[in-house]
């Protein structure tokens, strides 16, 4: 499977799950992201 990266705001992260809530793939893709510090 592939893998993509991508850099989200915390903003954009709680959009997404409110847009998306209804998709469980989705749902387990940002629940299993992990937070990275700049």
């Amino acid at each position: 499977m592939a893998k993509y990266t991508v850099e989200l705001s915390a903003e954009d992260i709680q959009m997404i799950k409110d847009c998306h809530s209804k998709n469980p793939s989705i749902m387990k893709a940002m629940n299993d992201a992990k937070k990275v510090e700049d």
